[in-house]
């Protein structure tokens, strides 16, 4: 018979496999979250349809509804005709530590899902810092709320983050779903030395991680690795998705040599550009 120990047990191996994978190097807090959260608590019941890391995209049935299975690095299928999953732990482990999440923070998550993530993120701002996350699935923000209601200090708004209304500026913004350029809105909340990590993705669904800083008026910018993910509703325009493609045609799809996010149109000399949108570019690195 299944003990709580054992589940206990793998949730902390699975913490510390994740530490190596992602890795970890900055915040070990982060670690302390994973082997916290119960990730059955937000997936429920098994079996469930599970990506390894190797096939991305073709799900297998767990072997039965131990808890343990999902103790590993895996993709987790939440809907999977839509392709929405509870994403790679390793992943969402190292854009957490890129950010090195402080207790009293306050952060920004669009892409709730069922809430693990948002979980993980309550634990590091701890009960002195606040987490709003945004869902647009109705049923799936329901679920989130429901999953989240034991930490007071999260709130889960069902709708559109790019319309988002009277809130207070973040520290964090991390969005858990494909953006083809930053929101005005986001941009307009994050804080001064605040920090988001944005999937910048194609339509295809591929691109990178955009980390961004603010720093006054100052915005740099650098990829932290290839992504897959799920479009944001609000924050694709389809020019920029073929600005996009012919980007990561020319080199570093996955890891750009990108140095500022900037708001308006590149100056006439557009080679300094490495991909231009609507209402904003990205300059390359200085060499």
């Amino acid at each position: 018979m299944l003990r709580d120990k054992d589940i206990d047990e793998a949730r902390r191996w699975f913490a510390e496999d994740i530490k190596e994978a992602a890795p970890v190097v900055h915040n070990n807090k982060i670690v302390d979250a994973f082997s916290t959260v119960p990730r059955e608590d937000y997936l429920g019941n098994g079996p469930w349809n599970i990506h390894s890391r190797l096939s991305i995209g073709r799900a297998h049935i767990s072997a039965s509804s131990d808890p343990r299975h999902l103790y590993h690095d895996v993709l987790v299928s939440i809907i999977e005709a839509s392709g929405i999953n509870n994403g790679m732990p390793s992943l969402w482990a190292m854009v957490f530590d890129n950010l090195n999440i402080k207790p009293g923070a306050t952060v920004l998550q669009i892409g709730a899902g069922v809430g693990y993530y948002t979980a993980i993120l309550a634990e590091l701002v701890t009960d002195k810092g606040r987490v709003i996350a945004y869902e647009v699935e109705e049923d799936l923000a329901k679920r989130a709320q429901n999953n989240l209601r034991h930490y007071p200090h999260v709130d889960v708004i069902f709708g559109d983050a790019t319309q988002m209304e009277e809130l207070p500026d973040f520290d964090v913004i991390i969005a858990c779903a494909g953006v083809t350029h930053v929101p005005e809105r986001w941009l307009e909340k994050l804080s001064d030395g605040g920090q988001m990590v944005l999937p910048l993705t194609g339509e295809s669904q591929w691109g990178f991680l955009l980390h961004l800083e603010r720093n006054g008026d100052d915005l740099p910018v650098k990829s932290l690795g290839p992504c897959g993910f799920y479009h944001c509703l609000g924050a694709r325009l389809v020019e920029e998705e073929k600005a996009l493609a012919l980007a990561f045609k020319s080199g570093g799809s996955g890891n750009p040599n990108i140095g500022h996010y900037h708001l308006g149109q590149p100056p006439a000399q557009k080679e300094r550009a490495w991909v231009i949108g609507k209402s904003y570019w990205i300059s390359k690195a200085s060499s």
